[in-house]
């Protein structure tokens, strides 16, 4: 049977989600939500996890026993590896589809189709926005992977988001995520220094956002500053300020060699730093 045929009524498949985390969790609420036949599985036990009844899965090898599409929403690289390589029981599988959700330097994206048996769809499919986002699925995906296997997945995809673009081919969707998130990481660094000032120039919180949401200076962390749940963050490895710090370490990783040059090298860098560093705020 061809790959195209296995995939061909993937709302029918069983759908699983690796990784129940701030973002993986809404994911899995939609797609219950949507009559999807859709699991849970991660690492960390929540008590949350409860209202899912049997569609949680605690052991990992229930998990990949039972699904044949999975989502891969976990932190990083090694996560990564954990979940999807050092796994007989998905390697056996005779076809899986495999959506990687997470944001991986480049580098381990294109190893990581090389780690897996060939029979397999494996496509880049990281995702953009809040967890509100996940909620209301109303995500945005940056795909990699060819058409047909793409036109497969769009019915899946696009109960999770509203914004489902199509790079090109696998490995795209990643490169464009790691771009997305260093302009979006440069602007919280930004936004958060201004406002951590504002004592300084007799300004309220609410005088300065009013401003910058209708002018030059506006960003999408401004634009939700007041709703995002890690907007005064400070940073830690465990939380959203260090996801973005892995983030943008996943980016400078991905850059060619070739692509040098010493003051965006330091301003690059001065970011990450920067991240780590974030101004407090009230």
């Amino acid at each position: 049977m061809s790959t195209l045929n296995i995939q061909k009524n993937i709302l029918n498949q069983n759908v699983g989600i690796a990784g129940c985390g701030e973002m993986g969790y809404p994911m899995l609420k939609v797609l219950l939500q949507n009559n999807i036949n859709a699991f849970g599985h991660d690492i960390k036990p929540n008590i949350n996890f409860k209202e899912f009844g049997n569609k949680y899965l605690h052991s990992k090898s229930d998990f990949f026993l039972k699904n044949d599409v999975i989502l891969s929403i976990v932190r990083d690289t090694k996560e990564t590896e954990d979940l999807l390589v050092d796994n007989d029981i998905l390697l056996s599988k005779k076809h899986a589809t495999i959506l990687i959700c997470s944001t991986l330097p480049i580098t381990y994206v294109s190893k990581l189709k090389k780690m897996l048996p060939q029979n397999f769809t494996l496509l880049d499919t990281p995702m953009s926005g809040s967890t509100i986002k996940a909620q209301n699925g109303t995500l945005t995906f940056m795909v990699g992977g060819n058409k047909d296997e793409v036109q497969n997945i769009m019915p899946l995809l696009n109960i999770l988001g509203d914004n489902i673009l199509h790079i090109g081919d696998y490995g795209k969707g990643m490169s464009v995520k790691l771009l997305n998130n260093f302009l979006a990481a440069s602007s919280v660094l930004a936004t958060r220094n201004i406002l951590s000032q504002i004592n300084d120039f007799g300004l309220t919180k609410k005088q300065l956002l009013d401003v910058v949401k209708c002018s030059t200076g506006d960003n999408w962390f401004a634009q939700n500053y007041d709703i995002l749940n890690w907007s005064k963050e400070n940073f830690k490895k465990t939380n959203t300020m260090g996801i973005l710090e892995k983030d943008l370490l996943s980016y400078l990783e991905s850059k060619s060699e070739n692509i040098s040059n010493t003051h965006i090298d330091n301003y690059e860098k001065s970011v990450v730093e920067g991240i780590k560093n974030i101004p407090k705020v009230n």
